[in-house]
């Protein structure tokens, strides 16, 4: 049972701390009284679009307003915004009660529960940050471990530091590098 909590705490920090590209999901949801409940992962949004015919793709990509401006204007009644509150997305515009509004939301997801029986990419494909995560733990409670369990919080953060600038700077591969023109005087 003991090492089972080393376990789920390692996967507690990664959940809090680690965002790549392996953890991004994408799921529909049906909109019918303005507002639909989060999937049970998720963690944080990183795409949020609306379903609209006159987009070649189906869907017109809305953007993110804090949830005291969303509620506190008529921007509630705007198309194209949405905000959280608790586990719950909020999309501004008329409702469609009859027929209701598909939102395609991508965002990223837990990590996949340690186990036994289930492969999990965490440690298919980064082994040593679940053996990091995971060790950190167990030597805070081995007696005069605390400077072993240390070595390991930071080999850990450092781990998921990489991975996350990793992922973000893959976001932007491969686009054209936009200079801004500067101008002479003389």
């Amino acid at each position: 049972m003991l090492v089972t909590s080393f376990v789920r705490n390692a996967e507690e920090k990664l959940n809090a701390e680690l965002r790549i590209d392996r953890m991004i999901e994408t799921v529909d949801a049906l909109i019918v009284s303005r507002c639909a409940p989060l999937p049970d992962d998720w963690l944080e949004m990183d795409f949020v679009r609306i379903a609209n015919d006159q987009f070649p793709s189906g869907f017109q990509p809305i953007e993110y307003k804090p949830r005291h401006e969303f509620f506190s204007t008529d921007d509630d009644c705007a198309l194209g915004i949405y905000t959280i509150e608790g586990r719950q997305i909020f999309i501004g515009g008329p409702p469609d009660a009859v027929n209701g509004q598909t939102v395609r939301l991508d965002y990223y997801s837990e990590v996949p529960v340690f186990s036994d029986d289930t492969l999990s990419w965490v440690y298919t494909k980064y082994q040593s940050l679940y053996r990091y995560a995971a060790l950190m733990h167990a030597d805070l409670h081995a007696i005069g471990e605390e400077q072993t369990s240390s070595m390991l919080k930071q080999l850990c953060e450092d781990m998921i530091q990489k991975l996350n600038a990793a992922h973000f700077r893959s976001r932007a591969s491969g686009s054209r590098l936009a200079r801004t023109r500067t101008r002479s005087f003389g």
